[in-house]
């Protein structure tokens, strides 16, 4: 007798904000699509499960999340979703305040909790995934993150508040990334970070961008 397997979703994954978000969101989509899960970025076809992936940087991005959610929420109501996750920066400052303001959404998640949202949907975390993106930009292009967060505090901004202290990546995961793109046919790679110049000084203990 054959045992009924557990459902895949159909997900949609929408990004907001900037191009580390993108990076975060081809993450998210290449973990997914490994565990054997239908995804799409930013479609407009009907899928059973949607992913925010938010930005909370200033108010007017703030509001272009909130807008998106409850857009989202709204259709959650109206039974034509089945599960509404959000994650990113906007989720990850307001998480507490969210979960009251918008109960339809199931789940929110931090910027540094991908393992939990993806058990959510049943799937698995593939550490070996690592620097292997499949990215959504045009094929000739992409970009590599090679540090996240940063140490500076300053009044205007909140990054170290959503994105924690900075940590650089190694070179050596940088380059592998690099050429995991080329692979894919990438002929531009454009290195992003939060603070770009600052990295390698944790690791290597100089600037280390050049």
């Amino acid at each position: 007798m054959k045992t009924k397997g557990i459902k895949k979703n159909n997900v949609n994954v929408i990004t907001l904000g900037c191009s580390k978000n993108l990076v975060d969101s081809e993450n998210i989509i290449t973990q997914l699509k490994a565990n054997d899960i239908e995804v799409h970025h930013e479609s407009s076809k009907k899928t059973d499960t949607v992913i925010v992936n938010t930005c909370g940087f200033i108010d007017l991005a703030k509001q272009e999340s909130i807008d998106t959610i409850l857009q989202y929420a709204k259709l959650k109501k109206k039974g034509k979703l089945d599960k509404l996750y959000v994650t990113g920066c906007l989720s990850q400052r307001y998480k507490d305040a969210l979960e009251v303001e918008i109960p339809e959404v199931d789940a929110f998640f931090g910027t540094m909790e991908l393992p939990g949202l993806l058990a959510k949907l049943n799937a698995d975390y593939k550490h070996e995934l690592i620097g292997e993106r499949i990215p959504t930009t045009p094929m000739h292009y992409a970009y590599i993150k090679i540090a996240e967060g940063c140490n500076r505090t300053c009044s205007f901004c909140a990054i170290p508040l959503m994105r924690g202290g900075h940590v650089s990546r190694t070179i050596e995961d940088i380059v592998k990334e690099a050429k995991h793109l080329v692979g894919l046919g990438v002929k531009e790679v454009m290195l992003i970070a939060q603070e770009l110049t600052y990295y390698g000084l944790d690791l290597y203990k100089k600037r280390a961008l050049a």
